[in-house]
């Protein structure tokens, strides 16, 4: 069922956020790394999963294996995905966007904590390749990824409120109709391109979905954001190597 890790997504967090608001003191540090530490090593866990995904069937008069076509799509996608990243610099965007709203909605007082609370919620839990590749996998009826994401939001949003507040849960719209428009995406995609692309599709965002864990436990700093293009270029890259071997 399409959009059903979008809907859990939603819940979660609006839920957890509520929760978090009842823990007047806050978390306390040393319990809330914990939990981040724990949360990272789930999605290292899901991306490796995903990573390993059984490669799509090539023609049986390849010269190539399906394992190496596999293995060049993520590589030449990664390296050029990266490439436009960087050349763009999507991360600078999404930090001065962060920037822009926080400046325009935090002031003193209840009302900038609550600016704060959403601002903060809304980027943490849409910027990255877990949101992209999950709500890509929603739209064909496999929220898999959603539904483990919805785990990690709801707890990162249950310490965060304890200190933020309500603007935690209330970042739950902006989950909603953010990831719910990747999925209208996904579901577009998915009646234009091949199964195979699509499927090399996932396993890319995969990989990026691996830094996104080692960067949470601080063993990296690798800036997911300006890696996403990696995601959709399987989408020419896989048809074209698919050509080449035939």
């Amino acid at each position: 069922m399409p959009f059903l890790g979008t809907i859990v997504n939603f819940l979660a967090v609006f839920i957890c956020g509520i929760l978090g608001m009842l823990v007047k003191k806050g978390v306390p540090k040393k319990i809330s790394d914990a939990l981040v530490s724990a949360m990272a090593i789930c999605v290292i866990y899901i991306g490796i999963d995903g990573a390993l995904e059984a490669a799509p069937e090539v023609p049986e008069d390849s010269f190539l294996s399906a394992g190496l076509v596999k293995v060049l799509v993520m590589v030449v996608s990664m390296a050029l995905g990266t490439l436009i990243g960087e050349i763009i610099d999507i991360d600078k965007w999404v930090n001065r966007l962060g920037d822009l709203l926080e400046k325009k909605l935090i002031k003193d007082g209840e009302k900038g904590r609550f600016a704060k609370g959403f601002v903060s919620c809304s980027l943490l839990f849409c910027v990255g390749a877990m949101t992209v590749n999950g709500a890509f996998q929603d739209a064909l009826g496999k929220p898999d990824i959603l539904l483990a994401k919805s785990v990690i939001d709801g707890i990162m949003c249950f310490v965060m409120a304890s200190t933020l507040g309500i603007g935690c849960a209330a970042s739950a719209v902006f989950v909603f109709v953010y990831q719910g428009l990747l999925t209208l995406v996904g579901l577009f995609l998915a009646d234009l391109l091949p199964a195979a692309s699509i499927s090399y599709m996932s396993v890319t965002g995969s990989l990026i979905i691996i830094l996104i864990g080692t960067n949470m436990l601080g063993a990296t700093k690798g800036k997911t954001a300006n890696m996403t293009p990696a995601i959709f270029l399987p989408a020419i890259i896989a048809p074209l190597i698919s050509l080449i071997i035939s």
